[in-house]
């Protein structure tokens, strides 16, 4: 083994993190037999990143955040929703390179702290039994986003540099 494979981290040993104050979230649409929608913490993460990159919410983490390895992600190929983010905000494909992996992460991280923010705030604004119009919110949520969306006529290539 030489030098080069010494020093090399293993990408999938890489952390991805979420704010610890959407722990109730996770709780709420995880591990809540009752109103969960998710079987994995991973699942909802991924999610929340696309519901902020959808609405175009990035927030930056605090100290206090919780990890899961980028091979957990690895596992299902639920990374390639990290990359998908970091090419779609960079357009630039060297954003895939290992050595810009962890600037991809930080996108997927910001994406879903503003995305888990905005599912707060909805879910703060539903009125009614709160475990379970909340679930009605979200769906209310995401039903307008797909209304308002004309996919034909928004379609935008992606002019990406390699």
């Amino acid at each position: 083994m030489n030098n080069i494979e010494n020093t090399k981290i293993d990408w999938r040993n890489r952390n991805v993190y979420r704010d610890r104050k959407h722990e109730h979230l996770v709780k709420l649409l995880v591990e809540d037999k009752e109103t969960a929608i998710f079987d994995f913490n991973k699942e909802l993460m991924v999610f929340a990143a696309m519901v902020g990159y959808c609405f175009n919410v990035k927030k930056p983490l605090s100290n206090d955040r919780i990890q899961i390895t980028l091979g957990t992600y690895a596992s299902s190929e639920d990374d390639g929703f990290i990359y998908l983010l970091a090419l779609m905000e960079q357009r630039d494909a060297t954003c895939l390179k290992e050595s810009h992996i962890q600037d991809s992460i930080k996108i997927f991280e910001e994406y879903c702290n503003g995305g888990l923010d905005l599912i707060n705030d909805w879910f703060n604004t539903s009125k009614g039994r709160a475990d379970l119009l909340k679930l009605d919110t979200l769906e209310e949520k995401l039903m307008e986003q797909l209304a308002s969306n004309n996919l034909i006529e928004n379609n935008v290539e992606l002019d990406v540099d390699f």
